[in-house]
């Protein structure tokens, strides 16, 4: 049993170097410890002493095979903690692993080269490091005598597996074995999806007797309201906000005609979790919500609004896939497999002039677009390659800060992806001014969180880790702006928000009033009350740095 022993430890020392290199936190080391020793002793420890005769071939087989799976999921678990700034179990990452499409799979290795090369690195290095002095360890075995296994060697084998069975009976150990972990996910995701299906089938069926819901139109007789929801933005890189780069010149030409709020977040940094809670009278603190009230487009309908779901992003896009389905219209011009399609936001004007020319009376617009995710190159067409290879003030910066060649030529292309947004959004701004002007018409543009590239450390795409995951840009635009003072506007713009109260904003500007209504969580309302925001379950204070 010694030989079995010291093969364990060594096994257990590889889980070590990547908890000691920042790749395993210090619980998920813990557990994945204790499992693998439970494994290599139970299942190793009855094969040497039952089967003492092919004992050494047969353990040899088991570590090979166990070992690789652990140290796979430790790199894997490294990367995606880099990544998204969390461990690859909530909501957000198994809504991006599994709600993904093989054009995205392949944009998102591509994008995402050189930390996937730096994860296979580390499992490659540490496995091959591992099974070569085990190899080691067997050419030692074989120089010594093999006693054979005596009862208590069998009582220990016995014990150990008695205990590895045990452990899986505990919900959260048998989570963490790398054999079930990634299948008891994607369990967990598609359980989530049929619910996400029954229960806005069951809010569906609702909508033939909203009584409870106490929906009240108070506005004029004809109404536009336009939610543009961006994607992956960081106001950082916007010139509207006062980045160094003229990324938003049309923006910033009609800034006197807009209301640009300056200190909004976003409720997560992935998409799905945010546009959650957006939409939705769910937020941080209730995030289920959704699931027994009704959601903006239900609560619009009510109040006599046709609503129209205009985007660039896939139909079958899980949870929002099935809120664009309350539409009373929905158009979908991206018919490739995802947002890793190179198809430009621009496609949406034609399906948005359609929808403002309709002559309901009362209309709500959604338009979704593909904005700034990565990669962000696909996001523009080559005319708009304002900033490739660019030297300036934001170049000098990120050199001075020790950014790579490749986070900046990132930044770049996103500076580039933020500028052809700013062409759509001030197109789209400047189709609903010219519209039928008879009418109040407004529109509200936000992002589902933020974008990391650079402007915190090394890395570009998605993070749950810092602020730029979460700092967005807002702003609003409506042809019926009251006249305020300098001061008030420039106080009702800095006021504290987090999107996951927009519903309530949204239902001002729809003049809905309804139980499901709050003013206080109304950034325009005169009884607007700012509350304390969290991001990844912290709190969050703007320009101070983010503890953990």
């Amino acid at each position: 049993m010694l030989i079995l022993f010291l093969r364990v430890l060594l096994s257990l020392a590889g889980l070590l170097l990547f908890f000691l290199f920042d790749q395993l936190s210090a619980n998920e080391c813990l557990k994945l410890c204790v499992l693998l020793a439970a494994i290599l002793l139970g299942v190793g420890g009855v094969l040497h002493a039952w089967r003492s005769s092919t004992s050494a071939s047969a353990i040899s087989v088991l570590v090979r095979i166990v070992v690789p799976v652990f140290y796979l999921d430790a790199a894997i678990k490294g990367f995606l903690r880099g990544y998204f700034g969390m461990r690859p179990n909530p909501n957000a990452v198994l809504q991006a692993m599994f709600a993904t499409d093989q054009a995205e799979t392949g944009e998102f290795f591509l994008h995402n080269s050189v930390a996937l090369a730096q994860a296979a690195g580390w499992f490659v290095l540490v496995t091959a490091a591992v099974l070569l002095a085990d190899r080691h360890l067997l050419r030692w075995q074989a120089a010594r005598a093999m006693s054979v296994p005596g009862l208590p060697q069998k009582g220990f084998a016995a014990s150990m597996a008695v205990f590895l069975v045990l452990l899986h009976v505990n919900t959260t150990m048998r989570r963490e074995n790398p054999a079930l972990f990634w299948p008891l996910r994607y369990q967990q995701y598609s359980a989530q999806l049929d619910a996400m299906k029954s229960m806005q089938h069951a809010l569906t069926a609702a909508m033939a007797a909203p009584r409870d819901w106490q929906v009240r139109y108070v506005g004029e007789d004809a109404c536009t309201v336009i939610l543009v929801i961006g994607e992956s933005t960081n106001r950082a890189s916007m010139s509207l906000y006062g980045y160094p780069r003229a990324t938003t010149p049309r923006l910033d030409a009609m800034r006197e005609k807009l209301l640009v709020f300056n200190d909004v977040i976003s409720p997560a940094s992935s998409t799905v979790e945010s546009m959650m809670t957006m939409l939705t009278p769910a937020d941080i603190g209730n995030p289920d919500a959704w699931v027994a009230k009704p959601n903006l487009l239900m609560l619009a309908e009510a109040a006599g609004y046709k609503t129209f779901w205009v985007s660039n992003q896939t139909r079958n896009d899980g949870w929002i896939g099935l809120l664009a389905g309350e539409a009373d219209e929905s158009e979908f011009i991206n018919y490739g497999t995802g947002r890793g399609e190179n198809n430009f936001d621009g496609n949406l004007f034609q399906p948005f002039a359609h929808a403002l020319r309709d002559d309901a009376p009362k209309k709500l617009i959604v338009v979704h677009l593909l904005g700034a995710h990565p990669s962000y190159d696909m996001r523009y067409p080559s005319r708009f390659a304002h900033f490739d290879q660019a030297q300036d003030a934001v170049s000098a910066q990120m050199a001075s800060q020790g950014r790579s060649d490749w986070i900046r030529n990132q930044r770049d292309a996103y500076d580039n992806a933020i500028r052809y947004g700013d062409y759509v959004l001030g197109t789209l701004i400047g189709m609903a001014e010219k519209a039928k002007t008879d009418r109040a018409a407004s529109l509200l543009f936000v992002s589902d969180h933020g974008q990391e590239v650079g402007y915190s450390r090394n890395h570009a795409g998605h993070s749950a880790s810092d602020k730029s995951g979460y700092e967005i840009p807002m702003l609003i635009w409506s042809n019926r702006q009251a006249p305020q003072s300098m001061a008030a506007r420039a106080a009702l713009e800095s006021r504290p928000y987090q999107t996951d109260k927009l519903d309530a904003t949204v239902l001002g500007l729809l003049k809905i009033e309804t139980r499901y209504y709050s003013a206080h969580d109304d950034i325009l309302s005169g009884g607007f009350q700012p509350v304390q925001r969290f991001m990844n379950g912290l709190q969050y204070q703007r320009g101070a740095p983010l503890a953990r």
